[in-house]
């Protein structure tokens, strides 16, 4: 039986969300807990909740992209199709020589900013592919699962990186307090 320590939701799961659960022994650092962690996107569970790994593994790599909020210009990429939008951004980073795309995609790096996951989010988000958009007041979360059709979500600019930095600030303020550390030690 998993010992339970935590659990907190950031945001609106009917907008857009982060969920964490803390379980298992307590760790030596409070960046070391072990639990769950997901995303809501208007209602839809993105991710996989009963997947078990550091938190921070998944969380760092999402605080990562929330900081890149502002540099993702639809202008830069060259469709309006959802579907190609999300398949060029992850062959930017992840694909293999393909002429079609080279010669759409002027500048590969330039997308790597809107990936949002995989990422680094490791086995929480396993199977999971997602880009955000942003035009002009409002971001387009744009993901799938692996084999699934691409959904879509909208919210207001800068929603992502304020759930994800809210909730990875409320993350850290739980885990020390749970091993009643004082936020100057990491």
């Amino acid at each position: 039986m998993l010992q339970y320590g935590f659990s907190k939701r950031v945001g609106d799961r009917w907008t857009f969300a982060l969920e964490f659960e803390i379980h298992g022994s307590p760790p030596r650092r409070w960046n070391e807990w072990w639990g769950s962690l997901w995303l809501w996107a208007e209602g839809h569970l993105v991710g996989s909740p009963y997947e078990s790994e550091m938190v921070m593994t998944g969380l760092e790599s999402l605080y990562e992209a929330a900081g890149e909020t502002g540099t993702r210009d639809k202008c830069l990429l060259p469709t309006s199709n959802s579907r190609e939008a999300l398949e060029m951004v992850l062959w930017a980073r992840y694909g293999d020589s393909n002429p079609v795309m080279e010669r759409t995609v002027r500048n590969e790096k330039a997308l790597f900013a809107f990936e949002i996951l995989p990422r680094r989010t490791g086995p929480f988000f396993e199977d999971w592919e997602a880009i955000l958009l942003e035009e002009g007041v409002n971001e387009r979360f744009i993901y799938r699962q692996k084999g699934a059709d691409v959904v879509e979500a909208a919210w207001p600019l800068g929603t992502f990186r304020r759930v994800i930095t809210e909730a990875r600030s409320d993350f850290e303020k739980l885990a020390r307090s749970m091993l009643n550390e004082t936020s100057g030690v990491s």
